[in-house]
Formats: structure tokens, sequence, C-alpha cells
């Protein structure tokens, strides 16, 4: 028996995290998730699988748009002229407002409604199959919704169960709280889970666990996202993951004490040969003080923006400086006191203190509120201060 465990399409999302994009990169952003998709049906029908599931958040609202909504119903299409069954279960972003107001699915897609339900099929080898869950229909469930799965069906080979929810405690979390004991509990072969964009094993043996997102959205989202092949092997269920995101966010670190003239051609051609695209985090360690200072002040950057290519396989997005020894003592202070002051002052309240009280803008302060802003605040002032020491012998502002 093989089959097919994806979630977290969030298909209509766009990409997180980018100040700024050239054209040829947002006509490539705008068509990634599909890619991937399309890349999963290409796998399905070529390994011939049972069926596949799609554990929740297929699109990224309850309101999709038409493209994400017909290139979604194309994929579904291929797989119904394949006669590949698709389970699908709505999570806390696509959850059902009217169901008469959804896509018109295929006749080989099963849709789970509000209540858990269990579905049977046989595969092509005649196994019986057992498949048990439900959809979303508001945005928050906080009820136990474990207990309303049935035990393991006796008269199936093997029962997998669909659940799109995070680990908690019955009642005082968002998005169907469960606890581990409780799925272990149905005596299932396989728990199919979603809601969690990072791939994670809850359990091996029998699995339970989350396949992750398909394509990573933002720069939270790092390394390789796809589905797992889930493939019967003896009296177990085993998940081999499989990469089909076409673009990886992903942190690079690079030494280098090229000067500012020649940093942005040496960089790019590190960066030359990849077989898929990358969004990169710059982690630049350099001791070149004018290098420094272009990076602190966004100079840099826009430079990299400036030299990008469409037959580019990367683009930098973003760059941090570091310094050869990561801390470079401050001249007659201790560099703890130099970091405990920083990380005092670039606080929400005291950014608030200093002046973002007097802000109205959402957006804004929805940035410089950013866990991440502060942290990369703290990073800037640290340089600009590593460079204030440094200033004394290489006379630079």
């Amino acid at each position: 028996m093989k089959f097919i465990h994806a979630g977290d399409l969030h298909l209509g999302n766009p990409f997180g995290g980018l100040s700024v994009t050239p054209d040829w990169l947002t006509d490539k952003l705008q068509s990634a998730t599909e890619t991937a998709v399309h890349r999963l049906v290409d796998d399905a029908i070529t390994a011939a699988v049972d069926f596949v599931v799609l554990a929740g958040d297929l699109f990224d609202s309850t309101t999709p748009d038409a493209r994400a909504q017909l290139d979604l119903v194309k994929e579904l299409e291929r797989l119904a002229t394949a006669n590949i069954p698709v389970y699908i279960g709505f999570g806390n972003h696509d959850y059902v407002v009217d169901w008469q107001r959804l896509p018109t699915f295929p006749k080989n897609v099963t849709l789970f409604p509000e209540a858990v339900t269990t579905y049977d099929l046989q595969t092509q080898n005649h196994e019986t199959v057992a498949i048990s869950g439900f959809s979303y229909t508001q945005r928050h469930i906080t009820t136990d919704q474990v207990a309303q799965f049935p035990m393991k069906a006796n008269q199936a080979d093997w029962h997998i169960g669909v659940y799109h929810g995070a680990v908690g405690e019955v009642g005082s979390g968002n998005y169907a709280p469960f606890n581990l004991q409780a799925l272990q509990d149905k005596h299932y072969d396989y728990w199919a889970l979603g809601h969690i964009h990072v791939r994670e094993t809850l359990q091996a043996k029998p699995f339970i666990g989350y396949s992750g997102s398909i394509q990573g959205l933002d720069k939270t989202e790092t390394d390789a996202k796809g589905y797992y092949m889930v493939e019967s092997d003896g009296d177990e269920l085993v998940p081999t993951f499989t990469p089909v995101a076409p673009i990886t966010w992903v942190t690079t670190s690079l030494r280098t004490n090229r000067d500012l003239s020649t940093v942005v051609q040496y960089v790019r051609e590190q960066f030359a040969a990849k077989d898929e695209f990358e969004l990169i985090t710059l982690e630049l360690i350099t001791e070149e003080p004018n290098v420094l200072s272009a990076i602190v002040n966004q100079q840099l950057l826009a430079q990299f923006v400036a030299a990008a290519q469409p037959t580019d396989m990367f683009f930098i997005y973003d760059i941090q400086a570091q310094t050869q020894d990561q801390q470079m003592p401050l001249p007659a202070v201790d560099e703890s006191y130099w970091s405990a002051t920083v990380a005092d002052v670039f606080t929400r309240e005291q950014l608030q203190k200093l002046g973002l009280k007097q802000v109205t803008d959402v957006a804004v302060l929805d940035h410089f509120l950013n866990e991440q802003t502060l942290q990369e605040l703290q990073t800037a002032v640290q340089t600009q201060l590593h460079l204030a020491q440094m200033g004394d012998e290489y006379h630079v502002d």
C-alpha cells in the first residue's frame, strides 16, 4: 500500500519578508506553490499511489482567489484521470463557511465534513483502508476532537487518521488541541497531521507526525519543503520525505576580506551553481570596515539587488554583518556591558517610550514590534559600535 501525506499548501498566500523583488523574481514567487503541487501530483501519478491525503489549509483563506482555486482543481483532475482518490480536510485558514461556495472538485475527491467521519477504500492490492478525519467550519476549535475519532476498525487492514491541529491542552488551545496519548489510544496505523509548517515526528511507530508545509512562504520556513510518501513495510506504514518546493529559504555564512569594490562579484560567484532557487540571508563575516558600514546602511544589499539577474538561481534579500571574531571588545568597556545595554534599549517598551507610541499606522507598528525586527536592530547597533571602535584605526565615519 502506498499513499501521499501532505498539508498546508496555503495556495494564494504571497511570500512575506521581501522588501524588494525584481519583476522576474515576482513571477517566480507567484508560481512557486503551484509548482510544488504540480510536482507532488507528478510523483503521485508516477508512483501510482493508492490515494492522497491533504491535511488542511489547502488555501490561505476562506475566500481564495480564482487562480488558486483553478490551479488546485486542475491538479486534482490530473489525479482523477489517473484514478487516484484524494481525501481532504479543511483547516483553520480555509475553514468552510459555506459548503456550496467551495470549488467544484472532481469525483475522485472526498471532503471530510465538520464531524469526524470515516471513509473506506480498497487498494489496488485489495487491502482495505479506513480513513478518519474532519474539517474546520470556524477559525478556532477548542473542543476535544480526538474523542470523536473511532477506535481502529477491526475489519480494515490499515486505519489512518487525518488531523489538523496542535499539541496542547483541550479547552485552552485554538487549533483542535490534542495530546499524544489520546492519539495513541486509538491504535491507528498512521496519523497524518497538518497545521505545523515544520516536519515533526511525534511518534515514529506507528507514525504520528506533521509533513510540514509544501513551500516555505517566509524566512521562518527554512530548509527543504515537500510531502511524505508513505509505504507499507510488513505491518508498518513508513513515511519518506520528498522535497518538491522550487524555492528554499536559507541562511548562509560566508567569510571574506574582499573590499567593497569586489565583494559583490565574489559573493555572487560562490552561489552560481544551484540546482533549486534559494532566497538567501547572507551572514557576511569580514573585517573590512567599508563593507561593514555598507551592510549596516543597506548599501551593500542594494548592490546585490541591482546585480541580480533572471538567470540566477538565488536572490540575496538580507545581509547581516559579522566580524571575524564574532565579537570585538569595545575600548575600556567590557563587551557584556554593551550587549546588555543594547538588549535593554531595544525592547518593545523602550521603543514605545522613544516615540513609537506616537505612531498610529498598524503596519509600521507590526514591523517595529516584531521580535525579528528587534533582533535585527540589536545586531545593527552592535555592528555600528564595532565600526566606531575601528574608526580610529581605519578613519571610517
